[in-house]
């Protein structure tokens, strides 16, 4: 009896369904044939009221059909697949798939408009063909639930609801119709569904009123409350007060006392209630709010960008205390419809005291003051009294703010305060505007003819060595503190991406468990079913299989088979986890070293980039699983592992050159390298990569006859509950970013670098020693210098930095095809950096130099107009920097 429902409509015979007068009035008026409609906030009951209605019609004899709207869509859709939507959802609400072939009778009457065909529908099908064994010819109710959903549609509905209103008017005609009637239900008004008010329904429907719960109703809502509060009546009562009778939030309290019952006598149920509410849906409410409730009602009111600030206004008013009277205008319904405020005696209060809580005056302000481009001087001038001009909008400033203001319904203070902006610069205009337009025309003289004199001047070249170390130095340490590394990395991952697809590696077999698999055999996996796929794969002779999959404990039943095949199998390899915490391997196989451990390296961003072969524990070397697979493959085609360095940094495997992963190679900065043996891990690419089988099929010898013959063979799950996967730069793309890959798919990746790296040729990734990295950052530095000071044009300019920009990406791109990775993030910025540095400093010198002519040329006007020449030059000062409005003062000092 304390399971409350927080969200959703309650079925009909919850416990916990409050019955209102909204239901005795749906009722009464679906029985007697009226056209209905329910619109209300969100989460106000009236699904579960749908439910209620329907059932008790239903007990009566009536056929009812509920459809939800927004199940059709709203986005993309023409009317025809409106409207055959809207048939489907009628053809399943009344069960009439063997009645009917839809497809075909839709398809029949190609040459009807979408709305003849429903109501062709509704009179051939509908009206005729739903019966029940009670009744041949019962009454019809159709509830359309979610109705504001057709809001996002691109294209009118008027003649839907036409057909609507049709329906009611047929009656008369043919009395068939008599047994239809509809009822509506949204958050909507009759406006907002229906511009043609002509054919409207709702004129003739009637609006059922849905108010909150009061204590009478809500009662049987206390015995759930036994043993969580002293008295479940006296805290029921405190929770009508607190929502105001809203359902959603009683059920959502009532749940929260359920989960937190009162810890002691010494803290009244009034008390408890105020903390429980205060802390879970008040304090961080934007967080804690699940099921969404009180999000919903922010958005509402701040989505709707022509109408927030009205809204945010009249919702102001209410908080203030100002006896805000109702009149029916659009926002006042829009601000009900959010379920923020109820009208109450002809006035708009706020609902309860909850929503006042989260939704408060500085909550207000805040919006506001986000919403309006002139928020402060608006709070200045009203703080005046309304009468100090000085914080009133000028020029351009105004003009800005008009033009944001066209569409929006504003508050009347802010019309107030732009109507008086108005007048003001209406008078300012008209006094000054001779004298104004001759200074401007003698400003733009001036600056014309400095503009003329300085445009062919600039720097030397002595700057330009000077500006390509001062931006590589600070650019080589950012990158030697580790902050360039993220978007490094991250160029590195979408290079990875855009690497042609390459070939599926045929020397590597994954035999993967997916769900279905798990489904037929279970978690963990009995070791007789291991046991078999085992044998099984060994009957093809492969040269090596790897076991993804720990087994340090048996798992009945089978685990004396599964013993006997670790016994028997030389080729198999085991896994171990010896970093962090461990896992031990397969006794067995621990004891004839046939075990490779199956950790990998995670970078910060939790990607895998990097292949861990082998790691130092008690002096002694322990080997992946990559390679102890790699090596014996190898070994039968005669390749060997040589050490080149007495360091152990450097081996020679057949073609390839393998060399230890430096804390700074590539990317990287002081990344974490111990006494493993990591390399720089070079994708084949997802499980698309290889020859891949499942499980089952190894079991039920569904596998062509040579499958795993000569082949590594690796045994893993690729079930995404088993949650075996790591992400790697094929995740986090620019476009359709791709999903983790399984651990048995990164193990093969690695397994196919090393033999394709020793067989093939295949480039390992390698780097250039740090000396050489900075140097060709230093390099393209002075490129973006040489760029910026040889082209004058912007349009040249930009294009001179787009191409070095472009040649710098695919040098990158192409370097990494061919396996090296060389640094493009701090190179780029160093290009950027100085050809931007290099236009700053350009500008600057011409800037001042051309405001230095600017101000002689003024000066000199100044004798013959005053007036006009203390305006330009006025006017010349407000749009210079500091410095040179310090020099103007200077000089007329």
């Amino acid at each position: 009896m304390n399971q409350y429902q927080v969200g959703g409509s309650l079925s009909q015979d919850h416990p916990y369904y409050v019955r209102r007068q909204a239901d005795a009035d749906l009722y009464q008026a679906l029985s007697s044939d009226q056209f209905c409609y329910v619109f209300n906030a969100r989460q106000m009951g009236k699904s579960s009221l749908m439910v209620q209605v329907l059932h008790q019609l239903q007990q009566d004899g009536v056929c009812c059909g509920a459809i939800d709207l927004s199940r059709i869509g709203s986005e993309t859709l023409t009317p025809e697949q409106w409207y055959k939507g809207f048939v489907v959802e009628l053809w399943q609400a009344f069960d009439l798939f063997s009645t009917i072939n839809l497809k075909r009778w839709w398809a029949e009457r190609d040459g009807l408009s979408p709305v003849q065909r429903l109501g062709q529908f509704i009179e051939e099908i509908l009206l005729v063909e739903v019966k029940s064994e009670e009744h041949p010819r019962p009454k019809l109710v159709l509830f359309l639930d979610e109705v504001d959903s057709i809001r996002g549609l691109d294209f009118s509905l008027n003649d839907f609801f036409g057909l609507i209103r049709a329906c009611y008017n047929r009656r008369s005609l043919k009395p068939e119709y008599r047994r239809l009637t509809f009822a509506l239900l949204g958050v909507a008004t009759p406006s907002d569904l229906m511009s043609d008010h002509q054919r409207t329904p709702f004129n003739i429907g009637r609006a059922i009123d849905l108010c909150g719960l009061y204590q009478a109703d809500a009662q049987p809502l206390a015995q759930g409350l036994v043993g969580c509060v002293h008295e479940p009546s006296r805290a029921l009562r405190e929770i009508l007060i607190w929502t105001g009778g809203q359902p959603f939030l009683i059920q959502k309290v009532c749940q929260l006392l359920v989960e937190h019952p009162i810890p002691s006598q010494s803290i009244t149920d009034r008390e408890h209630i105020e903390q429980l509410i205060h802390k879970f849906m008040i304090q961080a409410w934007e967080f804690q709010d699940e099921p969404e409730h009180l999000r919903t009602i922010r958005d509402r009111l701040l989505n709707n960008s022509h109408l927030t600030g009205r809204l945010l206004g009249i919702y102001q008013q209410i908080l203030k205390d100002e006896g805000v009277d109702f009149d029916g205008s659009r926002e006042q319904i829009e601000l009900l419809l959010s379920g923020l405020a109820i009208k109450q005696q002809g006035q708009l209060v706020v609902k309860n005291p909850i929503y006042q809580a989260v939704f408060n005056l500085n909550w207000v302000c805040h919006h506001l003051a986000q919403l309006r481009p002139y928020a402060k001087s608006l709070d200045a001038w009203i703080a005046s009294g309304k009468g100090d001009e000085f914080y009133l909008l000028r020029g351009q400033t105004l003009q800005d703010v008009l033009t944001w203001a066209l569409g929006k319904s504003l508050n009347h203070e802010d019309y107030q305060f732009l109507g008086a902006s108005q007048d003001l610069a209406k008078r300012e205009a008209q006094t000054a505007l001779e004298a104004v337009e001759q200074a401007s025309q003698m400003l733009a003289t001036a600056r014309q003819r400095a503009s003329r004199e300085v445009q062919k001047r600039r720097i030397g070249w002595c700057w330009i060595p000077g500006m390509m170390l001062s931006i590589a130095i600070p650019l080589l340490l950012l990158r030697g503190l580790g902050l360039l590394q993220e978007l490094e990395l991250s160029l590195f991952d979408q290079f990875v991406r855009w690497r042609p697809l390459e070939l599926i590696d045929r020397r590597i077999v994954m035999v993967e468990i997916d769900e279905q698999d798990i489904t037929q055999v279970g978690h963990p996996m009995p070791d007789r079913v291991l046991a078999q796929a085992i044998q099984t794969i060994q009957t093809q002779k492969p040269r090596v299989i790897g076991l993804d999959i720990y087994r340090d404990l048996p798992v009945e039943p089978g685990h004396a088979d599964l013993v006997q095949v670790f016994q028997s199998t030389p080729n198999l390899i085991g896994i171990e986890k010896v970093v962090g915490n461990r896992v031990a391997p397969p006794p067995i196989l621990n004891q004839k070293q046939q075990v490779g451990f199956a950790d990998q390296v995670e970078d910060a961003d939790g990607k895998v980039r990097r292949a861990l072969l082998s790691v130092r524990a008690e002096n002694t070397s322990q080997y992946s699983l990559a390679v102890q697979l790699a090596l014996p493959y190898l070994a039968a085609e005669g390749l060997a592992l040589k050490q080149l360095d007495s360091a152990g940094r450097r081996f020679e495997l057949g073609k390839a050159i393998f060399e230890k992963f430096e804390p700074n190679d590539g990317g990287y900065v002081n990344a974490p390298a111990g006494q493993s043996y990591q390399i720089l891990l070079n994708f084949r690419g997802t499980e698309a990569n290889f020859l891949t089988v499942p499980l089952r099929q190894v079991l039920n010898r569904q596998i062509p006859a040579e499958l795993f013959r000569d082949r590594i063979v690796l045994i893993g799950y690729t079930a995404e509950s088993i949650k075996d996967r790591f992400r790697t730069p094929y995740n986090g793309g620019w476009f359709n970013p791709a999903q983790p890959i399984n651990g048995v798919t990164l193990h093969a990746n690695i397994v196919s670098q090393i033999i394709s790296a020793a067989l093939d040729g295949r480039p390992l990734i390698r780097v250039w020693a740090e000396p050489s990295e900075w140097l060709w950052v230093l390099v393209w530095s002075g490129v973006g210098a040489v760029i910026g000071w040889s082209f004058r044009s912007p349009l040249k300019l930009a294009i001179g930095i787009l191409l070095a920009s472009g040649g710098l990406m695919g040098g990158g791109y192409l370097a990494l095809l061919s396996g090296l990775w060389i640094p493009v993030v701090p190179t780029l910025l160093g290009l950027w950096g100085t050809a931007i540095a290099i236009i700053i400093v350009t500008d600057k010198q011409r800037d001042r130099l051309q405001f230095q002519r600017t101000f002689v040329l003024l000066l000199d006007a100044r004798q013959d107009y005053p007036t006009a020449g203390r305006i330009a030059i006025e006017y010349l000062k407000q749009s210079e920097t500091k410095e040179h409005q310090a020099a103007i003062d200077r000089q007329l000092g």
